[in-house]
């Protein structure tokens, strides 16, 4: 289920935007809530409590603007899919710096909307195949088949992949959970595997295919009997 806000202090438009969103988000059978809100502050509290998917978000606005609502969620390193919606077309240049998945412009609605809310569905669905890794302002995408397996190192993550070794700032724990129902098991408390690149399963040891190399990744005690049954699964599956 996404999370879709949209925020516009001019509820006539407000509404009518969330309107047209459902019907297109509707027809692409993409399952959302929606969170429809007309007070930038009320927003603002959301953002820092709650995670959002998509944001449609007026520029002009009192309190605070798109623009500084904007800067926040770059700030944060949120992943929110922005969209900004204005009825002053030149606003629209300055908002670049922050890098806007889309624009609409209300005097150009029903087009415009169309075009963005096809092109976030796409995003949506590409992005479960997708791991993204935030480091402050800068965000990593690595496909998720392209990853061998992940080893826990300390506070920090390697991600063995085609793409090298990547080191993330992530517990095991929230990982796992991320990358839940898209072929990983849990081999070892330091390790989470990609089923993909399993070659060989043994009593205490899998053997995983990187590329050209084949690494040896232990299994822990008390996962063995997991790791069978879900290796089981797979293979049903």
């Amino acid at each position: 289920m996404y999370h879709i806000a949209i925020c516009d202090d001019e509820k006539e438009i407000l509404n009518e935007i969330l309107r047209k969103i459902k019907i297109s988000f509707e027809e692409k059978e993409i399952p959302a809530e929606y969170v429809p809100m007309n007070d930038a502050r009320a927003l603002m509290e959301f953002l820092q409590k709650q995670t959002v998917d998509v944001l449609f978000l007026d520029i002009d606005m009192p309190y605070f603007s798109g623009m500084d609502i904007a800067g926040f969620i770059r700030e944060k390193g949120l992943k929110t899919i922005l969209v900004f919606v204005t009825s002053h077309d030149t606003l629209v240049y300055q908002t670049f710096a922050y890098r806007p998945f889309g624009f609409i412009r209300k005097t150009h609605m029903d087009e415009e909307l169309k075009e963005v809310t096809e092109r976030i569905c796409k995003e949506l669905m590409d992005r479960k195949q997708e791991l993204l890794l935030a480091k402050g302002q800068e965000i990593t995408r690595i496909r998720i088949k392209d990853i061998f397996y992940i080893e826990a190192e300390g506070n920090y993550l390697n991600i063995f992949g085609k793409h090298g070794v990547i080191k993330y700032r992530e517990t095991m724990t929230n990982m796992e959970t991320e990358l839940s129902g898209k072929g990983f098991i849990r081999c070892h408390k330091g390790y989470l595997v990609h089923s993909e690149y399993i070659e060989k399963i043994r009593s205490a040891e899998v053997e995983v295919v990187c590329g050209e190399e084949i690494t040896i990744i232990p299994i822990g005690r008390s996962y063995e009997k997991e790791v069978k049954r879900k290796i089981m699964e797979l293979l049903r599956n």
